[in-house]
């Protein structure tokens, strides 16, 4: 397979790629670098964001789980013993509700429908990465989520749609959550630099990397079914979603003892 986009590449023939457990079916699969890329992508990446969302929403269920049994107890208690005014269930109630009300938030904001892809439009990075790493926090990681250099930088806005370039960044965590295997000291650091007109944000982690024999396809879609989620298409979708705008998504060679990718965003141009 080949793509074109901001780093090379020419135009590629369309393709079916196979999915896993359904046999005698398949979905087109094209990607191009023109500002009107097939609906066949746009199917991929909803399937994509389908699995994604949905293993992200389970992290936010699940963290709704402790303040609301807190909430619960409490409330079982002051119905038993009340007593008006005790500071400690007081400030329990406040916490508890506290983050009751940011989970829903980024519930209600993660399954917020997309709007139709259209054209790109000035984006606050900044803001992007701080609701991936909001969402994150509610996952309760063993992985570490380090934003600090892509947060403390000085970008411009970036060219794109919020929602697909969120897509990718959480596709990117979850890469990362599954190479590290969540070991203890895992670590992934998101790092940022304005660059030629763009937008250099650079996610690295700290695993055992990916071996030589896989990167040659890794970009290439191989859905499959594993434990429950569908599986094979993050890295594809969001390297053609990366590119719909003038992007792109690369494995970095000097990546160290990890594994390094590198998102391309173009900055906002006026006219």
């Amino acid at each position: 397979m080949c793509f074109a986009g901001a780093l090379g590449g020419a135009q590629c023939p369309r393709l079916t790629v196979p999915l896993a457990g359904l046999p005698g079916r398949g979905v087109p699969f094209a990607i191009t670098h023109a500002t009107v890329v097939s609906a066949d992508l746009d199917a991929l990446a909803a399937a994509n964001r389908h699995a994604v969302y949905g293993q992200v929403a389970r992290w936010l269920i699940h963290d709704l789980r402790n303040p609301t049994q807190a909430l619960t107890l409490i409330t079982e208690l002051m119905g038993e013993a009340p007593e008006a005014g005790d500071p400690g269930s007081v400030q329990t109630i406040r916490e508890a509700t506290a983050r009751l009300s940011r989970s829903l938030e980024l519930l209600d904001r993660l399954l917020r429908l997309p709007r139709p892809a259209g054209e790109a439009v000035p984006l606050s990075l900044r803001d992007s990465l701080e609701f991936v790493g909001a969402l994150h926090r509610s996952h309760r990681s063993g992985m570490r989520l380090d934003l600090e250099g892509a947060l403390g930088a000085v970008l411009p806005a970036v060219a794109g749609v919020e929602h697909e370039i969120e897509q990718i960044l959480l596709n990117l965590v979850l890469n990362a959550l599954e190479g590290t295997g969540e070991a203890p000291g895992a670590r992934l650091a998101v790092d940022a630099i304005a660059m030629d007109g763009n937008v250099r944000v650079s996610v690295t982690d700290n695993g055992p990397g990916i071996p030589p024999e896989r990167r040659a396809r890794l970009f290439v879609p191989a859905p499959t079914v594993r434990g429950g989620r569908l599986r094979g298409l993050g890295l594809a979708v969001s390297r053609a979603l990366a590119r719909r705008f003038g992007g792109d998504l690369v494995l970095s060679a000097d990546a160290g003892p990890g594994a390094r990718f590198d998102l391309l965003l173009p900055a906002w141009r006026r006219g």
